[in-house]
């Protein structure tokens, strides 16, 4: 419970960095943890959240803007346009970087409904799965597509980060936020 409780408090403290006390209470109830408290000081921001009976702390520091003002992405992405990923993902993102000390690159990340109608039609073309238009975690910002060489060093650090890797025989380029 402590474990999963400091889990949860890092994925808060990351959110609330980004998208301020709405996003960090988001995520800290999406890890099964209540958000207990949430203060900003400048770029810092500090939150405490409770799993059963475990509480914990975590810090962020936001790297440059108004406190909750989000970034539209998360740093460092090489994607073409890391904007459209949901609080939840750029948290757990931000905490995969931060365990493995590196970026990670995203091939694909937020689609629009029509990116994902145009890769749907196209799809016997793709060498990975495609979701039917309206049925992508991509179109609601909760996924991403990284390349295949970075896949198992993603996938070392995903279960602490908050990622899970749903399909990994089927679409092992492939990671949501965990349910």
């Amino acid at each position: 419970a402590r474990a999963r409780a400091q889990t949860a408090a890092d994925a808060a403290a990351l959110a609330g960095a980004a998208d301020g006390e709405p996003a960090a209470r988001a995520l800290a109830e999406a890890n099964g943890a209540r958000l207990v408290a949430f203060e900003e000081h400048g770029r810092d921001t500090r939150v405490v959240v409770a799993l059963g009976p475990a509480r914990a702390t975590a810090r962020a520091r936001r790297e440059a803007g108004e406190p909750g003002g989000g970034s539209g992405g998360h740093p460092g992405a090489p994607s073409a346009d890391p904007g459209g990923l949901a609080p939840a993902m750029r948290a757990a993102l931000a905490r995969a970087e931060q365990l493995l000390g590196e970026p990670v690159p995203i091939t694909s990340g937020y689609r629009s409904p029509e990116k994902q109608r145009a890769l749907w039609l196209n799809r016997a073309a793709n060498p990975y799965p495609v979701a039917a238009p309206g049925t992508s975690m991509h179109e609601r910002g909760l996924a991403v597509d990284v390349p295949a060489s970075f896949v198992p060093r993603l996938a070392s650090v995903a279960a602490r980060a908050g990622l899970c890797h749903p399909y990994p025989k089927a679409d092992p380029i492939h990671f949501e936020v965990c349910r």
